[in-house]
């Protein structure tokens, strides 16, 4: 009988020092480092409650994992930030501004305490500094959800003038283009027009003093971008005599006109349907200049979709090679680690440094 009571209190007192040793919330970021994609939003919202319930044990979790040299912390506030807070199929506003300001002051009281202080404080900067607030704001100008990139062309009938307009997106704020305008018969006179244009929201301008005064265009952009001269005459604009670009201008393709054959070759075959071979619930469609997220059938994120044969500068690209650019409210940045007619691998710059591997459907 002794012996048995001794058995009974040994395994419970087995049972306190192991709950003492894994405090809750651990279980949710051991599977969330074990996850190892961009597409682990479950366990990133597990990880999220626990660190709401118990900040102190998650925070000593970010602190194993930093001393550890990994960047699983850097990877889940990516992933909290873009599939979640930042994501408007999420929640509603209200309900994503709520909870961000709920991460926000579970972690502020830690800031001060010389233990958790490093990772509360970039717990802070990277929640606090998200803009939701600005989506409640009636004079917030939304940025484009549809790609600039592609040609677009108008033409008037009976000979009465035709122009070309040929788009690249570089970021969610530009786009460098080419304009081509024919003027009407009989004297079919040219003019031509290349730079960059500032974006904002579906509208662009444009302004140049190249041709000896002031000429400025306005691209407004739905299903078509209408194309409206604000200051200048055809002279001042660079074009030739009764020739101006206004006009209403057809998008006839999605690619990007600047790029290589080479490259354009790449973007072909990025478009489709990828299923995700580490997570076949994780689904990633690449068409038509955007990039679109999708989890066990359900739309997850739609963002523009930039194909960069060298990856700019802000991407903070740890090569030369070819990446894409996710332009969203904040931009995210993949390298092209490889691309076949069925195999996709991505790497997430800054992200937690793992491949992520597709086939196409």
């Amino acid at each position: 009988m002794h012996n048995v009571i001794s058995r009974a209190l040994w395994s419970l007192v087995l049972m306190i020092s192991i709950f003492a040793c894994n405090p809750k919330g651990t279980d949710a970021w051991d599977a969330f480092t074990a996850c190892g994609s961009t597409n682990c939003v479950e366990e990133v919202l597990a990880v999220k409650d626990a660190f709401l319930e118990n900040p102190e044990a998650i925070l000593t979790r970010f602190n194993e994992s930093d001393e550890q040299g990994t960047d699983h912390v850097v990877g889940w506030l990516y992933i909290l930030r873009d599939s979640v807070l930042l994501n408007s199929n999420f929640a509603s506003t209200e309900e994503r501004f709520d909870l961000q300001q709920q991460i926000v002051e579970a972690a502020k009281p830690y800031q001060e305490n010389a233990k958790f202080a490093e990772m509360a404080k970039f717990v802070v900067d990277e929640i606090g500094q998200l803009a939701i607030a600005s989506e409640l704001e009636d004079d917030v100008v939304e940025p484009a959800s549809e790609p600039f990139s592609g040609t677009y062309e108008f033409e008037l009938p009976n000979d009465g003038g035709s122009g070309e307009l040929l788009v690249s997106q570089i970021s969610a704020d530009q786009f460098k283009f080419k304009l081509t305008v024919v003027g009407g018969k009989p004297a079919h006179n040219q003019g031509m027009m290349e730079g960059v244009a500032n974006i904002l929201g579906s509208t662009a301008d444009f302004s140049t003093d190249e041709f000896g005064g002031t000429c400025k265009l306005s691209f407004n952009f739905a299903e078509a971008v209408e194309i409206t001269t604000l200051e200048g005459d055809p002279a001042t604009c660079g074009f030739g005599n009764g020739v101006k670009a206004d006009g209403v201008y057809r998008r006839t393709s999605f690619d990007d006109p600047f790029l290589s054959a080479a490259d354009a070759k790449k973007v072909k075959m990025l478009q489709g349907t990828w299923q995700s071979l580490d997570d076949p619930k994780s689904v990633v469609k690449i068409m038509d200049g955007k990039y679109i997220d999708v989890y066990d059938g359900k739309e997850v994120s739609s963002a523009i979709c930039l194909y960069c044969a060298k990856c700019p500068e802000d991407c903070g690209p740890a090569g030369a090679g070819a990446c894409l650019k996710i332009t969203a409210q904040d931009d995210a940045c993949y390298s092209l680690v490889s691309l076949t007619a069925t195999n996709l691998e991505l790497s997430q710059i800054g992200g937690t440094g793992n491949t992520n591997r597709y086939k196409k459907k």
